[in-house]
């Protein structure tokens, strides 16, 4: 190809991946509700968290609800969540004073920023109102991400954290999730007309398991609830944290197991690696939290449910809303072949 040609491909691929990128960008500000520039919000962080002059910004474009962004200052790098207009403001609190609690539980967290006393902020840019937090930017990458798989020491990390999130003496007030293992039956409900006979034919037993637990009388407690590859990072220097609390609520405490085997400890190529990294997380988990019987006659399924939500929820994503994105596909594939493997 002469050099013209070559140089008018590569104009043609990067016009295409901006033009897309702001097409992406205007999407995620639809959840906020906003119609200037990022750099506008960038330009008010900065100045209401003293973080020193702005100097560029990145959408992170993981997650269904909230609108998340990486803001480089003079200072630094940092991490904004701005949260969606769905939320309500006692959900911002919540969101807000659950991290606290979890940050004095020596939860592998990123740390609040604070501003005027309080971590929660109110920012008018340009004529709108936005509820936000800013925090320590993790340079790193997470799981979803880099398609990293956790060594064995690292398994037993997370099965540490998540016994310590487990025994925060908190409930906070219930938000409904629709992506819970909890939300089953409603969501199965709904979407059950845009699943394809295939996958209908593997979730439809589940139904009837899932009312055999009576999740009812299993332990409840503080629950993460999404544990799953695109809320732990893994940094520069090799360290795993835990994000994003949004999702957390008052659960069955064997929610939080059922999520990790459903995802990061789930391995699609082997179901005895599968089998193992829940074999480690259980020994580490109940040095701290031993499980009841009935706890661990009941995970088994659970976890099945796990998987079916992923389908269920991914499908109606993609078929109701028109939303095809990688996560989304992710979790659609994921789904499928946990089903697929527990049924081996």
């Amino acid at each position: 190809m002469p050099k013209e040609k070559e140089l008018e491909s590569l104009v043609n691929r990067l016009l295409i991946k901006k033009v897309i990128g702001l097409a992406e960008g205007d999407l995620f500000k639809k959840r906020i509700g906003f119609k200037g520039r990022l750099e506008d919000i960038s330009e008010a962080v900065c100045k209401c968290f003293g973080l020193g002059a702005f100097v560029s910004n990145r959408l992170v474009a993981i997650g269904y609800e909230d609108f998340n962004f990486a803001l480089q200052t003079k200072k630094g790098n940092f991490f904004v969540k701005v949260f969606a207009d769905f939320r309500t403001l006692q959900e911002c609190k919540r969101y807000v004073k659950i991290m606290e609690k979890a940050l004095e539980s020596n939860v592998v967290t990123p740390k609040l920023l604070e501003a005027k006393n309080r971590h929660l902020q109110i920012l008018n840019v340009r004529g709108k109102k936005l509820r936000l937090v800013a925090m320590d930017f993790i340079e790193g990458k997470t799981l979803f991400e880099s398609k990293e798989k956790l060594a064995d020491l690292e398994i037993r990390f997370l099965a540490k954290q998540a016994a310590i999130i487990n025994s925060m003496k908190i409930k906070p007030k219930f938000v409904y999730d629709h992506w819970a293992i909890t939300s089953f039956l409603k969501e199965f409900r709904i979407a059950k007309k845009f699943l394809d006979s295939e996958d209908l034919k593997k979730i439809l037993p589940l139904v009837k398991d899932l009312k055999a637990l009576e999740i009812n009388k299993l332990p409840h407690c503080f629950v993460h609830g999404d544990l799953t590859k695109t809320n732990i990072m893994k940094d520069k220097n090799g360290k795993l944290w835990l994000i994003d609390f949004a999702c957390a609520n008052y659960y069955p405490r064997i929610q939080e197991l059922a999520v990790m085997a459903c995802t990061v400890l789930f391995e699609q190529e082997s179901k005895s690696k599968t089998e193992k990294n829940i074999e480690i997380v259980l020994e580490e988990y109940q040095k701290i939290i031993p499980l009841t019987q009935k706890e661990l006659e009941a995970l088994p399924t659970y976890i099945k449910l796990g998987h079916a939500i992923y389908v269920i929820l991914a499908t109606y994503t993609k078929c109701k809303k028109g939303i095809n994105n990688p996560e989304n596909e992710y979790f659609l594939e994921l789904g499928r072949v946990g089903l697929l493997q527990s049924m081996e």
